[in-house]
């Protein structure tokens, strides 16, 4: 469409150099002026020139290019919302340009989707898995491999679908890496995830056609399949099976070379294998595997936690955490080596009474402890020699302490070499007694530890509260469920509280802390970070009431020192309270890393007439840091309080 806009008349002119622009005649062409002479030959018409701005317009399929001055060619006017002079012409045409439309597509391959509402990280694990080390993490219905990429981003790959509806516990055993979530035991080798079949154990040796033979390896809990070798005397078809009512029988194998041997058939509801020759002499050269029906797997996936021990060694998996107060612990295969997949069905621990479960494993030296709600245990390693003459492992469960132990499940962790757990509305440290190291049974062993942080801690449902060690920063972590965080800071001895600090689950990895967020992030903690993504950290100290070791005195203070570490974009905020007065002015400085040593700033505070001081150390601001390496306070007194 065109629309044309026209010029206004507005008058005749005549230019009086004397009088500049005077109008004589206006738009209607009515006198204004009575004129002197005939000088209304030289009266000149005098036109509006509006200014206007440019429409927008849109055309289906094309993109706008803008108005110019003719349909082809001519020049730019402007594109739509810009203004534009008529001054050129009385009238002028503006005609638009249009560009069509081109589309093109990149598709890019969805590695997984996940298959739950859960979006909460509930598990994190770093180790080694086929030679080469992983990040991994438990999230929406996923098993998730992650990898730091050479720009600093991060990529994930699926690795397979498990329950993420409550928290997952990974741990890496023979090259792999297993997990547990109380639903489900399953193994990934770096390619695949999948359910742990289970080791079939050799239950007989030298058994003869009609059966017998040397018990061996007991049955395993995890899966229905069995095995045995059998010594054929020459003649007999018929063999007899350790168990009757059998779902199937497997195979026939030759024992020296593993061939599978042809030309019989089973009798599964005695438990009989008949050939049509008989096999011939030999001792041990035949294997059979059958499978029977039903199986106790159920009793090893309902576990939550794993912990590895085997006195010396950690060459066992202990399983627990199911709300009973058993564990299960693997075995040894028929070869002698340990197996994550094979748990003997008489490998199984009784911890204290069945009224309280078992809550935390942690192993300590060549110990492993086993805390309750209300108890703390020792498991020790011995060999134990059964009725039958054979020698087997055992182990030893001897009380420790028989009122203090662990509510919180899962979270027992070792802190320089101190194993810490949460009972009481505290965190208790445990300490050796003992010259060897091993915390035994003495009730001296537990010590509170949390006093400090007294208040903030019972605030807290231990119950649900995550706990964790950054062995790096040397950092003790107890996190509640409303993201209040408690760090005990080892080298400085001090308490540090959290806000707003939602982790799920945390890990050192590569050196650095990493966390999970209920959110399903994986974030980055690090002094490097003046803010919280852009947000300031607001960050405050506040000593207790000091009275400078003379409660009964009146004080007075004129001013303090504070060191502060040399750091770039470096800000402190220094003020007091006393309990005479609580608005004293707060006092900033700033530091910087030229000097290389600590920057001492002296503050002339004057706090006066005072029985207990209170001083405030702050930062809140988003682009800035602090460490307060020391604090000076100019303190004398000035009379007794009355």
């Amino acid at each position: 469409d065109t629309q044309v806009y026209q010029k206004t008349f507005l008058g005749y002119y005549y230019k009086d150099p004397s009088q500049g622009e005077v109008q004589y005649y206006d738009e209607n062409g009515k006198g204004l002026l009575n004129l002197p002479y005939a000088i209304d030959r030289g009266l000149s018409s005098s036109w509006g020139t509006p200014v206007i701005n440019l429409p927008a317009v849109t055309r289906e399929g094309y993109s706008f290019a803008g108005w110019y001055t003719a349909s082809e060619g001519g020049e730019l006017a402007g594109m739509a919302g810009a203004e534009y002079d008529l001054t050129a012409t009385e009238s002028l045409n503006l005609y638009a340009r249009w560009k069509e439309l081109t589309f093109s597509w990149n598709f890019n391959p969805v590695t997984a989707r996940g298959n739950s509402a859960d979006s909460v990280v509930r598990g994190l694990w770093s180790g080694f898995v086929d030679g080469r080390e992983v990040l991994c993490a438990a999230c929406n219905g996923y098993l998730w491999e992650l990898e730091r990429q050479e720009n600093g981003q991060w990529g994930k790959t699926a690795c397979g679908a498990i329950d993420t509806s409550s928290d997952v516990y990974m741990f890496g055993f023979g090259g792999n890496m297993y997990l547990l979530n109380g639903k489900e035991y399953k193994v990934w080798d770096g390619t695949a995830l999948s359910d742990v079949a289970g080791y079939r154990p050799m239950v007989a040796v030298s058994v003869p056609p009609a059966g017998g033979g040397t018990a061996l390896e007991q049955v395993n809990k995890l899966c229905g399949q069995r095995r045995a070798r059998f010594s054929p005397d020459g003649t007999a078809k018929t063999f007899t099976l350790p168990e009757k009512g059998l779902a199937s029988v497997d195979y026939v194998r030759s024992a020296a070379d593993g061939s599978d041997v042809t030309g019989w058939s089973a009798d599964t509801a005695n438990g009989r294998v008949t050939f049509t020759t008989a096999p011939a002499e030999g001792t041990n050269s035949l294997e059979i595997g059958w499978t029977v029906s039903g199986d106790t797997a159920g009793e090893i996936r309902a576990m939550r936690y794993a912990e590895l021990f085997n006195g010396a060694q950690d060459s066992r998996i202990f399983v627990y955490g199911d709300g009973t107060n058993r564990c299960f612990y693997t075995g040894i295969d028929f070869d002698g080596l340990p197996r994550a997949d094979y748990f003997p069905d008489l490998n199984v621990a009784h911890v204290g009474d069945s009224n309280t479960p078992l809550t935390a494993m942690i192993r300590h030296y060549n110990r492993l402890l086993a805390f309750k709600l209300d108890s703390a245990w020792s498991i020790s390693y011995s060999a134990i020699t059964l009725t039958d003459g054979s020698v087997t492992a055992g182990f030893c469960v001897t009380p420790v302490n028989r009122s203090i132990g662990n509510c919180a499940p899962g979270q027992a962790v070792l802190v320089e070499n101190r194993p810490r757990t949460l009972d009481g509305r505290s965190v208790v440290e445990w300490r050796s007694s003992s010259s060897s190291g091993n915390i035994t049974g003495d009730e001296r062993n537990a010590e509170r530890i949390s006093q400090r942080v007294d208040e903030t801690i019972r605030s807290f449902d231990l119950a649900t509260a995550r706990t964790f060690y950054d062995k790096y920063a040397h950092e003790y972590y107890v996190i509640g469920a409303d993201g209040t965080a408690l760090v005990h800071g080892i080298e400085a001895d001090a308490w540090y509280v959290y806000t707003n600090f939602d982790a799920t689950c945390l890990i050192n990895y590569k050196d650095e802390l990493y966390f999970g967020t209920a959110d399903g992030q994986l974030r980055h903690f690090s002094d490097d970070y003046f803010s919280d993504e852009g947000e300031p950290i607001d960050a405050f100290w506040e000593s207790g009431s000091m009275a400078f070791d003379r409660d009964f005195k009146r004080k007075y203070s004129a001013m303090l020192w504070v060191g502060i570490k040399p750091e770039d974009n470096g800000y402190l905020a220094v003020t007091a309270e006393t309990d005479r007065k609580s608005d004293f002015a707060e006092y900033s400085f700033t530091t910087g890393d030229a000097a290389g040593v600590p920057e001492m700033n002296r503050i002339r505070l004057k706090a006066k007439k005072f029985t207990y001081y209170k001083l405030k150390l702050s930062n809140n601001s988003a682009d800035t840091t602090a460490t307060v390496v020391s604090v000076d306070i100019r303190v004398r007194g000035t009379g007794y309080v009355r």
